[in-house]
């Protein structure tokens, strides 16, 4: 849980930030409506999945994974490989490898890691950008230590994915509701348009790949949240993940050191509320069921305490949500 100064000064640059979505849609000019595609691609299954089954957490304030469910064989793993990787402060790339090389298949990823491995040249161009950020991010002995162990359990992995159903069904909740109201938010930060990968493998911390110059080359990443009760919860997760650039500007503004102990929990916990004024500005129907899923996900990640059985003073949602976050 977010606490001190240091988060207050956030929450109170995010809390200014919602009107961003409140003053564009004052324009004259309505922004056109963003176009995002909801997508499962298996490269990006396999390899959080992968993650998922090595337990391969990331920072911040709830887990980077999601324990997938039904009859499947786990990804291989060495236990001592797998116990160094979680302690190695150079994972943190991995959790953005399938938003780094996107058009890849499941082949293209295994051969792009192993190249980074060797320190080869790219297998293809479009894998350029991924073994320039794998080989930024972690020192040789770790690509050597990790990368091709990664790759082998990357073309092995047996994911889960999504229906058919279920992806239309997003898409159209997506399109018929969510985009049309947060556009113009949408199209301020340049995430015009980009694709919603939704992973059952993922956490309620999802990803976020932007700030390209092309305002239509954005990626977002989720979970499904298969046991939350509301279907929308996925949406939910987005509209946390297109928060964060704000985020960040919020905590630039207050002159929060990104690379600080406890700033990656922080801003996560920051921009759950950034969503929630997102939505009282620009969708106030779906505010209520946004904190409710948020809530949840506290509980879930040890941020509120599992509640008791109701009571006369039980604490109401509001205040649980201004609590956790």
């Amino acid at each position: 849980m977010a606490t001190g100064k240091r988060s207050g000064r956030i929450l109170r640059g995010v809390m200014h930030l919602a009107l961003v979505c409140t003053a564009a849609s004052l324009e004259a000019q309505p922004a056109a409506s963003a176009r995002w595609t909801v997508s499962a691609p298996d490269a990006a299954l396999a390899w959080f999945t992968v993650l998922a089954d090595w337990r391969v957490e990331g920072d911040g304030a709830f887990s980077f994974i999601s324990p997938v469910a039904g009859e499947r064989a786990p990804s291989p793993r060495d236990e001592a490989l797998v116990g160094r990787l979680r302690s190695d402060r150079s994972r943190s790339v991995l959790h953005f490898v399938p938003l780094y090389y996107p058009s890849s298949s499941r082949g293209g990823l295994a051969r792009a890691l192993r190249a980074a491995v060797e320190g080869a040249a790219p297998p293809e161009p479009r894998a350029s950008f991924l073994l320039s950020a794998l080989q930024r991010s972690m020192p040789p002995t770790a690509r050597r230590d990790y990368l091709a162990a990664l790759a082998t359990a990357l073309e092995r992995a047996a994911p889960v994915s999504p229906s058919a159903e279920q992806l239309a069904g997003w898409q159209r909740r997506l399109d018929s509701l969510y985009l049309p109201a947060l556009s113009p938010y949408l199209t301020r930060e340049r995430l015009d348009a980009g694709r919603l990968i939704v992973a059952p493998a993922l956490g309620a911390e999802g990803r976020l790949f932007a700030a390209t110059p092309d305002r239509s080359d954005n990626l977002v990443a989720v979970g499904t949240f298969a046991g939350d009760s509301d279907p929308d919860a996925p949406m939910f997760a987005f509209v946390r993940e297109i928060c964060f650039p704000a985020v960040s500007r919020a905590a630039s503004a207050a002159h929060i050191d990104a690379s600080s102990a406890g700033a990656a929990r922080r801003s996560s916990v920051a921009a759950v509320r950034c969503g929630a004024s997102l939505l009282q500005a620009c969708l106030p129907s779906r505010v209520a069921a946004y904190q409710a899923f948020w809530i949840r996900q506290a509980v879930q990640n040890g941020l509120l305490p599992r509640p008791a059985a109701a009571s006369a003073d039980a604490p109401t949602p509001r205040s649980d949500f201004d609590r956790a976050f």
